[in-house]
């Protein structure tokens, strides 16, 4: 029995009957979603060891993603060709560009959805346009991954190069006799026809008469016999020459062209009906239903990611980012004005935690990113309660808490280009952040003296039941500059001054003021700023 099935015009026929190298007793399907990163390698990693754990003979990676980080895509590439069951799919659902056109040309075989897109996968930079010297040294470790998928699964070398780099200039030939057909560039053909070639890209709306789907090589084979690969087939399919023998003049008449395949100023980007023609895709698959009918199991589990990974993911991305950093500076700042009430300190704890943590749990965080971030905090609070005033301790701990921040956005696994992306992203996560705490904080010191519930909240939380004894009045129309009052409380540099039997929150100028010292007013505003009184 034959199903033919039909997609925009362009039909191939699918044979419902399984060859015995895709069947599988029990199916798992990971899903990859969103773009990817550190967190999806080792989510991946995790969910296969789960799945393969639990009985798993065949694994197929659902993939829907825009792209991601390099060192991480050639993790999963590693993870699928050497870790995973033989038996993996790529089903493309509906898009795989960039890394995900990688993940997918590592597997055994591709599927995809009748309305997927796949393909563009050259690298790029947020920075703008990469020099010509760097992007050969990206696209290198690239083309070297894609070719050793192309060599094992038996795609045509050139052909997924196109995904890589412009420039790729490729046509279709079909062989009269066979049906064959090859990918050839420029050079090639002119050899082959003594002629340039013409650059009319080809209309793939139809099929070209007389031409049948292609299929890889290497299914034709597998599926003519009815038992399982050998190993030492395996072995062999890894040590194929790098590319088939050129073709010549003397063959001209035993070829025919089908028509431009790809220009040399775009990146191949391939849908269902190309992507079937050029051998890539096994199949069409709308659903679970249909792709557990592809893989004639009677068994198929969904492994996907878990909340705290979907968490981890979330907390790593740059906005989050953003909006902790700002958390962090806001609070730290309102707890220096108004120590006591414990809110904004226990704000900047968790902020702070956040920030190093999550890319810790991603491992997008070393050790001595840590160690930056914890001796930054712990000058930063020397300068705040033992050495107010220095300045040499608050600023090296600023800067050591600057550079832990930014080092969570690299690792070591990273590539060069990936690493300065890393550190621009870094910083200008951090100071976007800063700057967006600097306008907070501004307009906080404009408004909270004019909000009477808010000062006297804070004033409360600091006293505790002080508050009940004493009143608190409004600092800024209660006290004047000369006034002289009583400290309550240390002031270290903020603390609890009596005035007139008025309690009022104050900064000490200079050094710390222990409690029951003379103070005199130098400066009223937000808070009152105060000096010790030498007697």
């Amino acid at each position: 029995m034959i199903l033919i099935l039909c997609v925009s015009g362009f039909a191939f026929a699918s044979s419902t009957t399984i060859p015995s190298w895709r069947q599988a007793r029990q199916v798992a399907v990971l899903p990859i979603e969103g773009p990817i990163d550190q967190v999806t390698a080792t989510s991946l990693n995790r969910r296969m060891k789960e799945a393969v754990a639990d009985g798993a003979d065949a694994i197929v990676f659902e993939i829907n993603t825009p792209g991601g980080e390099l060192m991480s895509t050639f993790e999963i590439c590693r993870m699928i060709k050497y870790d995973a069951p033989e038996n993996t799919v790529a089903w493309i659902h509906p898009f795989a560009f960039s890394a995900g056109t990688i993940i997918a040309l590592a597997c055994r075989e591709i599927v995809i959805s009748p309305d997927a897109t796949f393909g563009d996968s050259a690298p790029v930079s947020p920075l703008g346009p990469i020099p010509e010297a760097e992007r050969a040294k990206l696209e290198s470790p690239i083309l070297t991954e894609v070719i050793d998928s192309a060599r094992r699964r038996h795609y045509d070398e050139q052909l997924v190069q196109a995904f890589i780099s412009v420039g790729v200039e490729l046509w279709l030939l079909r062989n009269a006799a066979t049906g064959e057909t090859v990918f050839v560039d420029a050079r090639e053909y002119e050899t082959i026809f003594g002629e340039p070639p013409t650059r009319d890209m080809m209309d793939i709306s139809s099929p070209v008469e007389g031409e049948a789907a292609t299929v890889s090589p290497l299914f034709e084979a597998l599926s003519s016999s009815a038992e399982e690969p050998s190993q030492d087939s395996l072995i062999f399919e890894q040590t194929l020459p790098s590319s088939r023998p050129r073709l010549d003049a003397a063959s001209a008449d035993d070829w025919i062209v089908v028509g431009q395949v790809v220009s040399d100023d775009r990146l191949l980007t391939l849908k269902p009906e190309d992507a079937t023609r050029y051998g890539l895709v096994s199949g069409l698959v709308n659903d679970r239903a249909e792709l557990q009918a592809f893989m004639g199991t009677g068994s198929l589990e969904v492994y996907d990611q878990s909340w705290s990974e979907d968490l981890v993911q979330f907390l790593v991305s740059w906005p989050v980012r953003i909006v902790l950093v700002v958390i962090f500076l806001v609070c730290l700042f309102v707890e220096m004005l108004f120590p006591g009430t414990g809110l904004f300190a226990a704000g900047s704890v968790v902020s702070i935690a956040l920030l190093i943590g999550a890319p810790a749990l991603a491992g997008m965080a070393d050790w001595w990113d840590l160690l930056a971030v914890l001796l930054g905090m712990a000058l930063i609070a020397i300068e705040l309660l033992l050495m107010p005033g220095v300045l040499i301790a608050g600023i090296t701990g600023a800067v050591l808490l600057m550079i832990g921040l930014v080092g969570t956005f690299v690792s070591g696994d990273m590539t060069d280009q990936e690493m300065q992306q890393g550190i621009i992203q870094g910083l200008l996560v951090i100071l976007t952040g800063t700057f967006a705490s600097i306008a907070i904080i501004w307009f906080v010191s404009r408004t909270i003296d004019r909000d009477k519930m808010a000062h006297g909240f804070i004033l409360r939380a600091q006293i505790g039941k002080e508050s009940d004894s004493v009143p608190i009045q409004d600092t800024i129309h209660a006290v004047k500059i000369g006034d002289i009052g009583e400290a309550k409380t240390p002031l270290r540099p903020s603390g609890r001054v009596l005035f007139d039997q008025t309690l009022h929150d104050a900064v000490s100028l200079g050094r710390w003021v222990e409690a029951g010292t003379s103070v005199r007013v130098v400066q009223t505003g937000l808070v009152l700023e105060v000096e010790a009184i030498e007697s």
